[in-house]
């Protein structure tokens, strides 16, 4: 899943959540905008985002116990957190499988966007500060597992790859969008691969992302 955090444009109205949501004829992607300051706020929680990744990720249906032992809550406290997240329309309760005594939940669509409005930088700022840790920490384990298991046949060329990829780029204005739309689009194609039915195949595992293109706004000199 991926998450565009994206200035509010002036010709477009607030939305407190699902902007294509009710299209279901449509094939388009169903996305979900966050502009509600108090969502976006509610969206600086650890617990919370990662179980908005899982849901958006498996365009499946998990429930709170399940969630909860990816976040290390206890199922009580995490179904607190999707009530939450259901309040402002990004998760919604699916129809039971199987054990219908616990309840399950999905993604209220298939794209969330964060576009902030009502002057909420604070709470944006907040939000993309959790997120820059939670990256942090995982870029820290995985320098920590390849030390651990360099050489281990099994990981094949995983060394070889790199973990982080940082630059910087001369572009005028044409260069630096079409940058932008050619790596967005590279990561919407293989979004669009990414289902449970990866999640259980042999090889199948979670794959985390970050992409960033920020134009220098310091003085030329």
């Amino acid at each position: 899943m991926s998450i565009p955090v994206r200035p509010l444009p002036a010709e477009v109205p607030s939305v407190d959540a699902a902007e294509d949501a009710g299209d279901t004829t449509s094939a388009a992607p169903r996305r979900v905008v966050i502009t509600d300051p108090r969502a976006v706020r509610a969206l600086a929680h650890r617990a919370r985002v990662e179980a908005l990744d899982e849901l958006y990720a498996a365009s499946g249906t998990r429930t709170a116990t399940e969630l909860a032992a990816r976040c290390g809550l206890s199922p009580s406290a995490m179904s607190y957190h999707l009530r939450a997240l259901e309040k402002y329309g990004l998760v919604e309760r699916a129809a039971s499988e199987g054990d219908a005594r616990e309840r399950r939940w999905r993604a209220a669509g298939d794209q969330l966007v964060v576009r902030p409005g009502g002057g909420s930088e604070m709470g944006t700022a907040a939000y993309v500060d959790m997120q820059l840790d939670q990256f942090r920490q995982r870029l820290s384990e995985e320098i920590s597992y390849r030390s651990a298991h360099r050489g281990e046949p099994e990981e094949g060329d995983l060394q070889d790859l790199p973990f982080m990829n940082y630059g910087s780029l001369y572009l005028d204005a044409a260069s630096e969008r079409e940058f932008m739309e050619r790596v967005q689009a590279l990561a919407k194609e293989f979004e669009a691969r990414a289902d449970d039915s990866n999640r259980s195949s042999a090889d199948g595992k979670r794959v985390h992302y970050l992409l960033s293109a920020l134009p220098d706004r310091s003085p030329r000199s």
